[in-house]
């Protein structure tokens, strides 16, 4: 099995966490509720204990509210999704909720159907991130194993004038060297 994504339910009322953590089956979309938590405080806590990478989250919570723990949480796991479960259904709630880019905006009681959809969804995009980073990685691994090799070719390259000046910049910019003559120069 790939990776396993990391769920935080976080909603003041019990009946209505066990009810999502219950109603789903988690395995199918490669994720597994890790923690649950009653109020934005403590989710927040959770969030952070577990690096979670979906909160599914109630608006109207005690002590913290759920826009002002996405808030919080945007900044301390930026990568982390959200899915907002609420009574609410007013149109300034929904507006903060894009401006905090949430994945989807279910009104209680949730359809078990729907919920299932939202998540297959996010696993989906969360595999193909975490597969997008991986790549990235690589490439830049690829790229520091053979960094002299790089730097060898494309200074013979000017040497022997074959590189236009903007090209030499845009050179030494992916080589992670200064674009400015130097102090001194060796020549050997």
């Amino acid at each position: 099995m790939s990776e396993c994504w990391r769920v935080l339910i976080a909603d003041d009322e019990p009946w209505i966490r066990e009810g999502i953590r219950d109603a789903v089956s988690w395995e199918r979309y490669q994720m597994s509720v890790s923690a649950e938590a009653e109020n934005g405080e403590e989710a927040f806590e959770l969030a952070l204990k577990h690096g979670i990478d979906l909160l599914i989250v109630d608006l109207n919570m005690p002590i913290v509210n759920g826009i002002t723990l996405m808030k919080k949480l945007r900044g301390a796991l930026p990568q982390c999704r959200f899915v907002i479960v609420t009574g609410y259904d007013q149109f300034a709630y929904a507006q903060e909720a894009i401006r905090l880019n949430v994945d989807d905006y279910l009104l209680k009681p949730v359809d078990p159907a729907h919920l299932e959809q939202v998540l297959e969804k996010i696993s989906v995009s969360l595999a193909a991130e975490k597969k997008k980073l991986s790549e990235q990685k690589l490439a830049e691994q690829h790229i520091q194993q053979n960094l002299s090799l790089l730097k060898e070719h494309v200074f013979r390259s000017w040497i022997a004038g074959r590189a236009e000046e903007e090209d030499v910049y845009r050179q030494l910019e992916c080589l992670r060297l200064p674009a400015r003559y130097p102090e001194t120069l060796g020549v050997i």
